[in-house]
């Protein structure tokens, strides 16, 4: 019992001691002062959205991406050929403007120009197959021209045929590459063309004559025309091929030669422009002559200028040699004439010209008429 008695005051006293100590804690901890608030988190703003990427297209595996597309879409060099067969325009489209060949043109062209290389028994079926059906202008004419290079009766017959009687786009062309082809049997049928046909056919003919080096044919036409037009451009063909004798004997049958002074510059032909300068009738053919020998362009020609103007008491025939000088660029000769001129009236002439023409020889006058020299 009394051991039960000491137990209990034990508990008793040890429960005491916890809560004296519990209570002396709490004392303590109510002496110290509380901790701060902590300080309020400051808003932050709202991020920008960021924007959803465009989905990743999934590439085909091995295969070439598709381009995307623009707002502009691609127009192609040249339409495509229409599904139905082509047939030949029904007009001459030789004045119109060049268009670029459609897809189905571009190759038949390439293979027309490759029977140039191919025998002539083998090449000449596909030609006439060519003009015979249903292929284009276009590619028709560039058929007549690879004939023109086929050294063959054959092509010269076709040539021919389709130059008497196929359609007008054909037939120019046809008639040109005659000439080209140069034989002697489709040369000697232009005559007949040329005098059976328009306006068109006669300068087709004139051409091909032309590019042959036909110059008798064409001076025919020069002489014995009754038709300016034709006459004109016959001289300019003449001209154009340098034929100088046929030229000349043109100033013998023609009543004018003012269709001849410009073939006659063109072809460089001197004597003959000083015989119209000296023995022509006609003042005004006179005076073409004269200011065409400046075209010339040679010392010769520049001399001969000089001397008309010195031998000369007319004033248009002076004017159109001075006018000639100056297209010749003779500065020398002109300063010269300045010297030797007699009157003011005269100096002062050819002081003008040669202050447009510039250069030393302006400067060198206009020192001494500042002078008083010469």
């Amino acid at each position: 019992m009394k051991h039960t008695l000491n137990q209990i005051a034990c508990s008793m006293l040890g429960a005491l001691i916890i809560f004296a100590g519990s209570a002396a804690r709490a004392a303590d901890d109510s002496s110290m002062p509380p901790e701060p608030p902590a300080p309020p988190r400051l808003a932050q703003a709202p991020a920008a959205p960021t924007p959803p990427e465009a989905p990743r297209a999934t590439p085909a595996p091995r295969v070439a991406p598709t381009p995307r597309p623009t707002t502009t879409p691609r127009v192609p060099l040249a339409p495509l050929a229409p599904a139905a067969p082509l047939s030949p325009l029904p007009h001459d489209d030789h004045e119109s403007p060049r268009r670029p060949p459609t897809e189905e043109e571009s190759l038949a062209l390439t293979a027309i120009e490759g029977l140039m290389s191919v025998p002539a028994d083998r090449s000449l079926p596909l030609l006439k197959k060519v003009l015979a059906g249903q292929q284009t202008v276009l590619v028709k004419k560039r058929a007549l021209f690879v004939l023109s290079q086929i050294d063959n009766a054959e092509a010269a017959t076709i040539l021919l045929d389709t130059a008497r009687g196929g359609m007008p786009a054909l037939k120019y062309d046809a008639i040109r590459n005659i000439g080209i082809h140069g034989n002697k049997t489709a040369m000697a049928a232009l005559p007949e063309i040329y005098a059976a046909g328009d306006s068109r056919v006669k300068r087709e003919v004139m051409s091909a004559w032309m590019i042959a080096g036909r110059k008798q044919e064409v001076y025919q036409i020069a002489a014995t025309s009754k038709d300016e037009k034709e006459v004109s451009q016959a001289i300019r063909m003449l001209s154009t091929m340098g034929a100088k004798e046929e030229l000349r004997k043109l100033a013998d049958v023609q009543k004018s030669h003012r269709g001849l002074v410009q073939a006659y510059a063109i072809a460089g032909d001197l004597d003959s422009l000083v015989r119209l300068a000296n023995q022509n009738s006609d003042i005004s053919t006179r005076v073409d002559a004269v200011r065409s020998i400046g075209i010339v362009g040679t010392d010769a020609a520049r001399k001969a200028l000089r001397e008309l103007y010195i031998g000369s008491s007319e004033k248009a025939i002076r004017d159109a040699a001075l006018h000639g000088l100056h297209v010749s660029g003779d500065q020398q000769g002109v300063l010269a004439l300045y010297r030797a001129a007699k009157t003011n009236e005269e100096k002062r002439a050819l002081l003008r010209i040669l202050s447009i023409m510039g250069g030393d020889a302006a400067l060198e006058a206009i020192d001494a008429a500042l002078e008083g020299r010469k």
